[in-house]
């Protein structure tokens, strides 16, 4: 009996081995995808990008500005000139909040004549990333002004000086979790579908054994690509807009940009996941070794596409790889349309990112096709 069990075990080591492309999987792909996604998870939010804008210009101010400044999760990079600016780069996704100081803020805080006031404005389509910078700032100023309170500089009997601080959520008023969640709930199944239907293509051909047939036809290889690639991106895209029609109308997600910039990039963006799929299916032997590629390689690209945590607050080797990652820009794109009502003016460098992953993508896809029929 153990001589035929170890004949069995011997088998499968010798399939192992000459299953090249799957051995090196179950190697090293878990390592990976733990490496990846401990890196782009572990971390602490900080460095959250915030504007500043000082229309007071006091002692007072420079001391509030300068105590963000020494905040780990917040760093003031945007000093906007007015309020039409600290708008663009919300918009843009350029800061999570904008702090405004209005003018005689200081003078307000130490006579008690008027209630002194401060402004933070919150982009709210991010709901984690967007408290965790308002916590952090509301912390940092509220120290200042109690330091300042103690060492005398509120007017003199008064107990407490009048200071307002009125936080407020841009794009999400009610601070709602689906607008931040379900969007990108909505990109990665559209990722998922599409990744999948395309990497089953050739290998489904090879399991049949009909491969080697269209290997010897006249068809060219362009010809070949385009051919799988169609049905895939069309399986995609109509799901895509089921989806869209359940995001709006089921769970009343609003959709604030431009119909026509959505639907677009939204097919870019089916067409550079075909690609990818297309590589793997030209490499893997079978359409269980497909699906085994494919699904780690989902949790790597959840992890890096800032669904999770801001990829600005993953380390730089992280942030530069995610920028490779379609679904990366793909989520950004759709949350800034559907929930900031952004113009593709706004959203020029992801939907440029996003064009020229597709056309890699495309050209490495015709590259692996091509060694394939050699």
């Amino acid at each position: 009996m153990w001589a035929r069990i170890w004949q069995i075990i011997v088998k499968e080591i010798i399939q192992y081995r000459h299953d090249i492309v799957l051995t090196i999987f179950i190697f090293t792909f878990p390592v990976m995808q733990l490496i990846l996604v401990a890196n782009a998870t572990a971390a602490d939010i900080a460095d959250l990008p915030v504007a500043i804008f000082d229309r007071d210009n006091s002692a007072l101010s420079r001391e509030i500005v300068q105590s963000l400044v020494n905040v780990n999760t917040v760093t003031p990079t945007e000093f906007p000139d007015d309020m039409d600016a600290v708008a663009r780069l919300l918009q843009r996704g350029d800061v999570w909040l904008a702090v405004i100081i209005p003018p005689d803020f200081a003078a307000d805080f130490e006579t008690g004549n008027r209630t002194a006031q401060i402004q933070i404005i919150t982009d709210g389509s991010s709901v984690y990333g967007g408290s965790s910078a308002l916590g952090a700032t509301e912390g940092a100023i509220n120290s200042v002004l109690y330091r300042q309170f103690r060492q005398g500089r509120a007017a003199r009997g008064r107990v407490v000086p009048a200071v307002s601080i009125e936080p407020r959520m841009r794009f999400n008023t009610a601070l709602d979790k689906r607008y931040n969640s379900v969007p990108a709930q909505f990109a990665f199944i559209v990722y998922q579908v599409t990744l999948i239907v395309a990497a089953l293509g050739l290998v489904r051909e090879r399991e049949l054994g009909t491969l080697e047939q269209l290997m010897v036809s006249p068809m060219r290889r362009r010809d070949m690509l385009i051919g799988k690639a169609l049905p895939a991106v069309v399986i995609g895209y109509v799901d895509f807009l089921l989806m869209l029609w359940v995001l709006v109308g089921v769970y009343h997600i609003p959709q604030r940009g431009s119909w026509a910039v959505l639907l677009g990039l939204s097919l870019l963006f089916i067409i550079a996941e075909t690609g990818w799929g297309l590589m793997i299916s030209a490499q893997a032997q079978s359409q269980q070794q497909a699906l085994l590629v494919i699904f780690p390689l989902m949790m790597v690209d959840l992890a890096l596409s800032g669904y999770l945590v801001p990829v600005e607050n993953m380390p730089l080797w992280l942030q530069a790889l995610a920028a490779f990652s379609p679904m990366r820009h793909y989520i950004t794109i759709v949350k800034a349309l559907m929930i900031k009502g952004a113009s593709l003016a706004n959203l020029w460098q992801p939907a440029l990112a996003l064009a020229g992953l597709a056309v890699l993508m495309a050209y490495l896809s015709h590259r692996f096709l091509a060694r394939t029929f050699e």
